[in-house]
């Protein structure tokens, strides 16, 4: 049986699948489909780290994977940087957490279970396309998403990466540990340096105060700290939380500075 006459004309599918075979199958079914694979890939980790360049229309995503990430955490991470791109869940578990977490949290369109029949891929694929139509039909066309900036830390036992816009603030917890609070309201404590994790970011990153990073793109003022008059200190006001950053005066100048030309390009 072979799928409809293209009907996936102009769409492209990334591939990530750790068995080899089930990988070359998948390719197999969207060649026939007409669809466009752009990557087969076996580790999620490496695969975030190339999403940019490939920005697929639709994933097909195994839960068990190479490398620190399984699918879940991998398609997880994705939503957390705002790609909204379609997910067809693949896997061979019977576990009917990972299927409620497939759809509830990660929002797929579809859960394919193995061994993979053609009939059940191509009514996943018309379902995906489906939603990609009605969102090109009636959505009106957003500007195309600006590179993200991963950052690896260092999450109990895992390397994680984590997209940089979606970070607020960090700080230094004690010697060994950092909270890393997110624009969604989570937070994850990390063993990662914050000179580290400075040295992957943009310049949008910045150290206001002794044991504090903030990200500039969620600032939205900053005022002298009130209450305390001997106090020298500046307090930093952010989207998303009600949680004010410190601010060090010797370095109220250079983010004042920094803080205008970022309102400027807006």
């Amino acid at each position: 049986m072979e799928c409809d006459d293209r009907m996936g004309l102009h769409y492209t599918v990334a591939i990530v699948e750790d068995n080899h075979w089930v990988g070359k199958l998948l390719e197999s079914y969207c060649q026939q489909c007409g669809l466009d694979v752009v990557s087969i890939a076996a580790d999620g980790e490496q695969f975030i780290r190339m999403y940019d360049q490939l920005l697929p229309d639709i994933l097909l995503v195994d839960i068990g994977l190479e490398g620190n990430l399984d699918g879940i955490t991998m398609v997880q991470t994705l939503r957390r940087a705002g790609y909204q791109q379609k997910v067809i869940m693949v896997s061979g578990t019977t576990n009917i957490d990972h299927i409620l977490t497939s759809f509830h949290d990660l929002g797929s369109v579809y859960f394919l279970s193995k061994p993979v029949m053609l009939p059940k891929f191509q009514a996943a694929i018309r379902k995906a396309i489906a939603e990609i139509q009605l969102e090109r039909n009636h959505a009106q066309q957003a500007p195309p998403p600006m590179k993200t900036n991963w950052i690896t830390v260092k999450n109990q036992k895992s390397q994680l990466p984590i997209s940089e816009e979606s970070i607020l603030f960090i700080e230094k917890e004690d010697k060994r540990l950092s909270r890393i609070h997110l624009k969604n309201g989570a937070h994850m404590d990390s063993s990662t340096n914050l000179s580290d994790i400075l040295s992957q970011s943009s310049p949008l990153m910045f150290s206001p105060f002794k044991g504090f990073l903030v990200n500039m793109r969620h600032v939205v003022s900053y005022v002298k700290e009130s209450g305390f008059p001997t106090s020298r200190r500046f307090l930093i006001h952010l989207n998303h939380t009600p949680i004010k950053i410190p601010l060090s005066r010797s370095l109220q100048k250079e983010f004042g500075r920094l803080l205008q030309e970022i309102h400027d390009q807006v």
